[in-house]
């Protein structure tokens, strides 16, 4: 009787250690996965980069972030934060709370004319907005989650990441 009773929470302790083992490895392949798709989207955006017309990206940007995700098997959606541009897996546009990715653009040429004027604050001379080529950059935010069998997903994280300046 003794034994019997003994072995029932070695057992347990056994398989809580296998679900712990196996949650940890789907987190750091969930995350590995997350990152490789985020230096994807932005190496496309770097090359095939914005419209002529504004800093929206191409629909063709999108058909290629789209192609991106179904390659690589990536299906995790989650809540863009404030200011982003949610997409779903298929490169539509949605704002709602299952984003595959979101993107923000940021304008930047502002900052360099507003530096320009602080340090020419003589009259010597005046620098205009006209003065500094359009410039922006994209952030880029993925999703990854715990998830361990038979409880499913239990946290949702982000990934976030940024372009490097492109020039209009």
């Amino acid at each position: 009787m003794r034994e019997a009773v003994g072995g029932i929470p070695i057992f347990q302790i056994v398989v809580v250690f296998i679900l712990l083992f196996t949650g940890i490895m789907c987190l750091t392949i969930n995350r590995s996965k997350a990152y490789g798709v985020k230096d994807e989207i932005i190496t496309i955006i770097e090359t095939e980069g914005m419209s002529s017309a504004s800093f929206e990206l191409d629909q063709n940007v999108n058909t290629l972030i789209a192609e991106q995700l179904k390659n690589v098997g990536y299906r995790i959606t989650g809540k863009c934060p404030d200011g982003y541009t949610g997409y779903n897996r298929d490169g539509v546009e949605q704002n709602r709370g299952d984003s595959a990715y979101c993107i923000r653009y940021n304008r930047v040429e502002h900052v360099f004319y507003e530096d320009a004027q602080n340090k020419c604050s003589n009259s010597k001379c005046t620098p205009t907005e006209d003065d500094f080529p359009a410039m922006a950059y994209y952030d880029v935010v993925l999703f990854y989650q715990l998830d361990i069998p038979l409880i499913k997903d239990l946290f949702n994280f982000k990934v976030t990441g940024s372009t490097r300046v492109l020039f209009k």
